[in-house]
């Protein structure tokens, strides 16, 4: 099997690791072996329940995409003068 994913949510005051808490929602329910319920997210560095961290991402105005330069190698192209071109049309068969 592979590695494990480590959690990379990070909280968007202190940018430091957070941790997953659950809230019990009704009378009676134990949060240690809660399965659903309300979560909140509290930072490791301030202890203070904050959002998580999304960051921006970037763009660009112009396609880099366009930007791809082509084979710059040297095109071989059969290019004939004004008389073997004459000389082909004349022989063509029609």
């Amino acid at each position: 099997m592979g590695k494990k994913k480590r959690s990379r949510e990070l909280s968007s005051c202190c940018h430091a690791k957070i941790r997953i808490n659950m809230s019990p929602d009704f009378i009676g329910d134990n949060s240690t072996n809660q399965i659903m319920g309300t979560c909140y997210y509290i930072c490791t560095k301030c202890n203070q329940p904050c959002s998580v961290y999304i960051p921006i991402r970037r763009t660009w105005t112009r396609n880099p995409a366009t930007k791809v330069k082509g084979d710059e190698r040297e095109k071989k192209e059969i290019k004939l003068t004004k008389k073997e071109i004459e000389e082909i049309r004349r022989n063509e068969d029609f």
